[in-house]
């Protein structure tokens, strides 16, 4: 909020005209005084329709139109986490003029989320998902629970399924490979290496060989490469809550007046983002490559899955497949750096099965190294990618127990309550892989599975889940084992030869997901190599 003041102020200083000044600050007070009124009045009508039902506890500290917002702190999903300790795992909190629920509970989740999904799958309104860039209800992120969101979702699930992944199973490996590789070499030439723009080239590549059938880029230089980290940054931004404060706030609604907000993101959309998409799209039907566009073609009519949705959902996809991954091999490989005993466990039961079968394991292997699954679930659970699920919408009166969620009510879980949560699991705050050694289930399996057989919360709910899981574990699978295979994942060393470890307990909180502080890492050629 402070960028946004510091904007109004310096443009409003800009007016030419102070009648212009008069009128604007004229109707901010208007409208804050008939929110004022309107709210008191709301607020009367809600407490008298309860009936039998008890109010959702609230945190105290509510600010007048701001809501809960100043008490947040840096990083939210710790302070929430404090107000589910102190109130219990279904809280209300006032984000500006909205109502969020936040759950943080297994078995609430499963009873909001899923087994009364018909009614909590709906999403809420964002200008840029909603208004700009999935125009006439295109896309899954951001759609609203509806016929045509229901059409794309089960034309996407078709096309990232198991049986369509594993026909890409050749190209993950290669790339896993290139990617070790680069970082292998990068130490030896440096020293020590950043990896974080090398993984995120890399899980690039994969969404545009996968997606679209063409080569990726080479490296963090490569112009394609920038341009489409560019593009999916500022898609995250444009969905960021500070790029759309008048959902929260209302009265704050004349700054798209001043800054042309949404002319801006229309220009980008039609101007960077469709253009790149529709090139891409254009190569991927001319290539003699498989693909998720060439799949997408096959069952679009069925579907009703026009040429403009179909560039909408390669923008989700290129955001949302590039993003999550890159930030969870991150966490993955500064979790190995930290816990070197864990690392030579992992590098024992690879080398196992490397001297029993004279290669290095694939994502079909997997059940032959428990370990190395129990380190993923592990990993996913003890530094997610994202700390809150994807807001929801409550599209009717949801009741459960003695509550009830109004219509159009924000729902969500708080993935860090529940991953630190010690009914759920022992010490939540050590590393533990052991804790999954009993569940050989795939990630993707325990997701889609019993609420009491879950292993993490990461990939989200019920109609909502994650259409991408698969993909995802696959990915994530290729790249650690071939790590452990053939190098040590060593901390950097600073000018007088002292380690510098990654900060576990260091985080930047990007909104969308919520990365490891920038570190660098000594990937260090195994001197015992089995293959």
């Amino acid at each position: 909020m402070n960028q946004y003041y510091s904007l109004v102020v310096e443009n409003l200083n800009k007016l030419e005209k102070p009648e212009k000044l008069r009128s604007i600050l004229g109707t901010v007070a208007a409208v804050g005084l008939a929110t004022y009124f309107v709210k008191k009045a709301l607020g009367r009508r809600s407490n008298s329709t309860l009936g039998p039902y008890g109010e959702i506890p609230t945190p105290e500290g509510a600010i007048y139109y701001l809501g809960h917002v100043p008490k947040l702190g840096k990083i939210p999903a710790y302070t929430i986490t404090e107000w589910h300790r102190k109130y219990g795992p279904i809280i209300r909190v006032k984000m500006g003029v909205q109502d969020w629920v936040f759950i943080s509970e297994p078995s609430l989740g499963h009873e909001v989320f899923v087994a009364q999904g018909a009614l909590t799958s709906g999403r809420p309104y964002i200008t840029w998902g909603n208004k700009i860039l999935g125009e006439g209800d295109r896309g899954v992120v951001f759609n609203d629970y509806n016929k045509n969101w229901k059409n794309a979702r089960t034309a996407i699930l078709n096309i990232l399924s198991p049986k369509s992944v594993d026909g890409f199973d050749d190209l993950l490996q290669g790339e896993a490979n290139h990617l070790v590789n680069t970082l292998i070499q990068k130490s030896e030439y440096s020293g020590q290496v950043d990896p974080a723009e090398f993984i995120r080239c890399s899980s690039l590549n994969i969404i545009l060989a996968t997606a679209f059938g063409i080569p990726g880029t080479q490296s963090p230089e490569d112009p394609l490469y920038k341009e489409i980290v560019d593009i999916i940054e500022t898609m995250l931004w444009f969905a960021n809550v500070i790029a759309d404060p008048g959902v929260f706030f209302p009265i704050l609604s004349f700054l798209d007046v001043i800054f042309r907000r949404e002319r801006k993101m229309i220009d980008y959309k039609e101007n960077v983002i469709f253009p790149l998409l529709t090139k891409l799209v254009k190569q991927a039907r001319e290539s003699d490559k498989d693909s998720l566009i060439k799949k997408l073609d096959l069952i679009k009519d069925e579907h009703d899955i026009d040429e403009q949705n179909i560039l909408v959902l390669m923008s989700e996809l290129l955001a949302a497949g590039a993003d999550t991954v890159f930030v969870a091999t991150l966490w993955a490989f500064s979790i190995m750096c930290n816990y070197f005993d864990i690392q030579l466990k992992l590098q024992k039961e690879v080398d196992a099965f490397i001297s029993r079968n004279g290669r290095i394991p694939t994502f079909a292997d997997r059940l032959e190294l428990p370990y190395f699954n129990a380190f993923l679930k592990e990993t996913l659970r003890f530094r997610p990618p994202a700390l809150f699920s994807i807001p929801r919408k409550a599209s009717r009166d949801v009741v459960y127990k003695n509550y009830i969620i109004p219509k159009d009510t924000v729902v969500l879980s708080n993935i860090h309550t529940l991953h630190t949560d010690s009914n759920t699991y022992v010490d939540p705050e050590k590393f533990m892989p052991e804790r999954f050694l009993n569940d050989s289930r795939s990630i993707y399996a325990c997701s889609n599975g019993q609420i009491h057989n879950r292993d993490q919360y990461v990939f989200g709910w019920g109609r909502r889940m994650c259409p991408g899981i698969y993909l995802a574990e696959n990915e994530l699978f290729n790249t650690l084992t071939r790590v452990v295979a053939r190098c040590d994942v060593k901390p950097a060393l600073s000018s007088d030869g002292k380690e510098i470890y990654p900060n576990l307990n260091a985080l930047h909180d990007g909104g969308a997901t919520v990365h490891p502080l920038p570190f660098q890492l000594r990937f260090v050629l195994r001197e015992s190599l089995v293959i």
